[in-house]
């Protein structure tokens, strides 16, 4: 689904089989993908391409199992991750679903194999999970997101691979800040400086909690998706990343009533807040993604929707500098 921790280029939108607007960079045909589900075990009968993603080529495969038994499937082919960097993230998924966590774990294929080869990318076929993407905020929603972030922060990170360090990206888009306003770059440098120059924390976090890496059923969270930026840091990142996306406005102003139903259930479920780091943490997570949006194509021959608007982070930015500030 979404990530914007890269861009990507959309030149234009294609429909898939069922009209669907598709996000594709490595197109697969009908034959191509029955050949890759063969190697599963399983029998194609439809697919189309997602149309939620920005990073990743993702299908969305209706099969039958070795029983002709219906089974609804995720094959995502990565545009930028090579297989070393993705193992961690699919021990990650394996750890996370033995939790009983509302997340989809890798299928092995016949050798066994979490990843395959899918033009000479990585690839991985997951189960889809039920639900669907509603984009709808209110103020249940926003305290089931608080409650499933307390259980995830929650999980012990012990067994898991070592991930990569949001820091580290954060030190990767640093450059960016170039192509701020000239108003707000030494504002930009001195905030980003603050926050490399204290420890990381030690929770895990999803780190990319938006309204699309989420699903519904019944009014109901099903399913928690795309951990591709999880890593280990404060929880208060976790939250600020997602409190820009669940609790602002369309003009990037905070809607304080959100904020409180969806802390308020992260605390009701044993989350800790730090006040203080919070409220700076919302203004580097803003940021974050303000320049991860202006970081410029990384594929020129993608097809469907592509990038996202660097403008409704700049406006959160400025929401949440000002409270910073005062």
């Amino acid at each position: 689904m979404r990530r914007d921790g890269l861009l990507y280029h959309c030149t234009h939108a294609k429909s898939g089989p069922k009209g669907t607007m598709m996000s594709v960079y490595t197109p697969l045909n009908h034959s191509q993908l029955a050949a890759i589900l063969d190697g599963y075990g399983y029998q194609l009968v439809n697919y189309q391409a997602a149309s939620h993603g920005i990073e990743n080529s993702t299908f969305l495969i209706e099969a039958l199992n070795d029983q002709q038994q219906p089974c609804p499937l995720v094959l995502t082919v990565f545009e930028s991750l090579d297989r070393a960097t993705l193992t961690p993230y699919l021990v990650l998924l394996e750890h996370l679903a033995a939790q009983a966590l509302p997340v989809p774990a890798p299928l092995p294929d016949g050798q066994g194999n979490d990843q395959i080869s899918v033009a000479g990318k990585p690839a991985v076929l997951m189960p889809r999970l039920h639900g669907e993407h509603d984009f709808a905020v209110d103020l249940d929603r926003c305290r089931q997101v608080g409650a499933l972030l307390a259980r995830l922060h929650r999980c012990d990170p012990a067994p898991l691979t070592p991930l990569p360090s949001e820091r580290q990206r954060l030190q990767q888009l640093a450059p960016q800040i170039r192509r701020l306003p000239a108003g707000q770059q030494d504002t930009a440098h001195k905030l980003l400086r603050d926050w490399q120059r204290q420890p990381a924390g030690h929770t895990l976090i999803h780190a990319d909690l938006f309204r699309d890496n989420l699903l519904w059923q019944g009014g109901q969270i099903s399913a928690l998706l795309d951990f591709y930026n999880a890593c280990l840091d404060h929880p208060e990142y976790d939250l600020a990343v997602t409190l820009n996306d669940w609790c602002v406005d369309t003009d990037g102003r905070p809607v304080p009533e959100r904020e409180n139903a969806l802390l308020d259930a992260y605390r009701e479920q044993g989350g800790q807040v730090d006040a203080d780091r919070l409220l700076e943490a919302l203004a580097v997570a803003a940021l974050r993604f303000w320049l991860s949006r202006l970081a410029g194509p990384v594929s020129e021959d993608s097809e469907g929707q592509g990038s996202k608007d660097p403008e409704e982070f700049a406006r959160i930015f400025a929401h949440r500098i000002m409270h910073l500030a005062s």
